[in-house]
């Protein structure tokens, strides 16, 4: 698996240095999931890539930036990706009580960077892996293929199947119905929006009006009878 890392802050020493310790660390610490590195000294761009689709698992977010600080940033990186990992870099501590509304895993002051980093990416790498423990299974006709839980953006019935629209691989058919393909994640990510459509609560975006906005910018109609209760459960996951 790959663990995709961004670092976004305006000091390219720094930003450069904190790069070459996580590839240090991770040569050295011996896992076994392979990293890529990606280094963002514009945070508005950043947050634009992120809007466009393009995400990453864990983020290295510097607070004090210009034109986008660190907490409206990691404010929209929460809204596109729920699932994302986000670790702030700090020179201040009266941030911390704030940064935490955003589900923030760790601070790392900036002058204690090489004594707080390893346990901070230690955390990151185990929350990581749970991310990647869900898998379905997925068996049409002669064909079976494992597709992780954070690929599935929604699932619904055509016909006699069930179609799964994931975020890298396509589109995909399982010979099943939907209620078994859903009985089978058995995780309370997956969330009915109508009898014949179930979607995967980390990639929606917005609610507006009767539809869901989804990471892909799909728009799906949610029913009259649902609408309240997919209302209620994702104001109670972004915490509103």
């Amino acid at each position: 698996m790959m663990l995709r890392i961004a670092l976004c802050d305006d000091d390219q020493n720094f930003m450069r240095k904190l790069h070459q310790d996580i590839v240090k660390w991770h040569q050295e610490s011996g896992h076994s999931s392979n990293i890529s590195v990606r280094e963002f000294s514009d945070s508005a761009y950043l947050a634009r890539t992120i809007r466009g689709g393009s995400g990453s698992d864990l983020f290295f977010i510097d607070i004090e930036m210009p034109e986008l600080n660190g907490m409206e940033l990691a404010r929209q990186i929460r809204a596109c990706l729920p699932g994302a990992i986000i670790i702030f870099l700090t020179s201040h501590s009266e941030f911390c009580l704030e940064g935490y509304k955003y589900g923030v895993l760790r601070y790392i002051p900036k002058l204690d960077l090489s004594h707080r980093l390893p346990e901070a990416l230690t955390a990151a790498q185990a929350e990581f892996s749970k991310l990647e423990t869900g898998f379905l299974t997925v068996r049409h006709y002669s064909d079976v293929m494992r597709i992780p839980y954070r690929e599935i953006v929604y699932v619904r019935h055509v016909l006699r199947s069930s179609q799964i629209i994931t975020l890298n691989l396509g589109m995909m058919k399982d010979n099943r119905g939907l209620k078994a393909v859903h009985e089978q994640l058995n995780d309370s990510r997956f969330i009915y929006i109508d009898r014949s459509t179930f979607v995967n609560l980390d990639h929606v975006r917005q609610i507006k009006g009767s539809e869901v906005i989804l990471r892909n910018m799909e728009r799906l109609p949610i029913s009259r009878q649902m609408l309240t209760k997919v209302k209620c459960t994702i104001n109670r996951m972004w915490g509103d």
